[in-house]
């Protein structure tokens, strides 16, 4: 079976480490390209996080550093993946250089001298995809479709109505969900019943289990007896084991100013996006087990 080209833009990130790491192991995925940008922590931060994410895994993969701030917002952040954005493990620093296009760049080369469609992959805020269909709409039709961590249709997680990728660039986010492009938004509805914890990773003793144990120990959403909440994870799920979930065709838009800032909002009108609704709680750990196994 052919393999999925992909594009792969994150922040991370404790949960973003674990997608990231996953995704090296899914044989169905071809990662053309890995682009960093703001979110969880600092630009510099994510860079850095994402080449000692590749060292560990011993993976050799461009990286493109892409936007360090919102597009019109101040840039936010949590203290949700510690200081680092990865803190309970001692990665080493990597001796991995980014490529010196900036990402927005590196993703336009790669599409228009793709010769099949990609798939774009975000798990942290939408900016450098955003801006990509700014500059460049051209490669709209090289673009198979885009699936996004991302919004909720059952209230936020960074406020009350917001969820932080697209908190963390609301406007960003606008642009995306108007792009008329084929979008798959997994979000807290999802999401949040997407937990591993402890008594999953007992069931392995490799070096990658040790590190998921460590990160996610220090990770400030879930615990490791109830399980920590594999945020980015599902969306790699999704593209690999799209029948571990269920989506449904919606209509949603984005709010980019007052109160509920942020916030996904389901109206009435044409859908521009499949919303994952449910999840099969199982398939997803049973799939997060049987990854892990192939994992270093």
């Amino acid at each position: 079976m052919a393999k999925i080209p992909v594009i792969l833009s994150t922040d991370p990130g404790i949960d973003d480490a674990a997608a990231l790491g996953v995704a090296f192991y899914r044989n169905e995925l071809d990662i053309r390209l890995i682009t960093t940008l703001h979110g969880n922590v600092d630009i510099g931060k994510t860079t850095a996080n994402t080449l000692k994410i590749l060292d560990f895994f011993g993976q050799q993969i461009p990286v493109a550093r892409g936007m360090e701030t919102p597009l019109v917002i101040a840039p936010v952040s949590t203290d949700v993946h510690g200081e680092s954005g990865m803190d309970g493990y001692d990665f080493p620093e990597s001796t991995q250089q980014v490529v010196p296009d900036h990402a927005v760049e590196a993703m336009r080369s790669l599409l228009e001298a793709s010769d099949e469609k990609m798939t774009l992959v975000s798990i942290g805020p939408l900016t450098n995809v955003a801006v990509l269909l700014l500059m460049y709409p051209q490669v709209k039709n090289k673009i198979e479709r885009i699936v996004f961590m991302g919004g909720s249709l059952c209230g936020g997680n960074v406020t009350s109505a917001a969820e932080f990728n697209i908190w963390a660039d609301p406007h960003a986010a606008k642009i995306v969900f108007e792009s008329g492009l084929d979008l798959v938004m997994i979000g807290l509805d999802v999401t949040q019943k997407a937990l591993i914890g402890g008594s999953e990773l007992a069931k392995h003793s490799n070096k990658s289990a040790e590190m998921f144990a460590a990160t996610f120990g220090h990770y400030r959403d879930g615990d490791m007896e109830h399980g920590v909440m594999m945020h980015d994870m599902c969306a790699i799920t999704y593209i690999t084991n799209p029948e571990i979930f269920k989506v449904e065709p919606k209509c949603v838009k984005v709010v980019t100013e007052g109160p509920a800032v942020g916030m996904t909002m389901e109206v009435h009108g044409e859908p521009n996006l499949q919303a994952a609704t449910g999840i099969d709680q199982e398939a997803f750990r049973n799939w997060f087990l049987k990854t892990l196994e192939r994992m270093i």
